[in-house]
């Protein structure tokens, strides 16, 4: 079988219990295995990778106003504090 330059073979060690897990749905969807396990990993990668995003901004940010003081801080976030002199 020929595999295109866009995929790759490789062999994975997976616990039983998620193979049995994964052969069900691909019963169930009337798919081959494959297609399962290339949606379960894309949907794992894509949902780390938002993680990973995430906190590289909130850490960048925090690297960027960290000199302010909390009521600075508010003020840059559009909070104004009615009777604050």
């Amino acid at each position: 079988m020929a595999v295109s330059a866009a995929k790759r073979r490789t062999t994975v060690t997976l616990p039983a219990a998620t193979l049995r897990s994964a052969k069900r749905l691909a019963n169930r969807r009337k798919v081959h295995l494959n297609v399962i396990m290339n949606e379960a990993i894309e949907d794992g990668l894509r949902q780390k990778l938002a993680v990973e995003r995430a906190e590289d901004f909130v850490e960048r940010m925090g690297r960027a106003f960290s000199g302010l003081t909390e009521e600075e801080f508010l003020m840059v976030n559009g909070i104004y504090l009615a009777g604050k002199k």
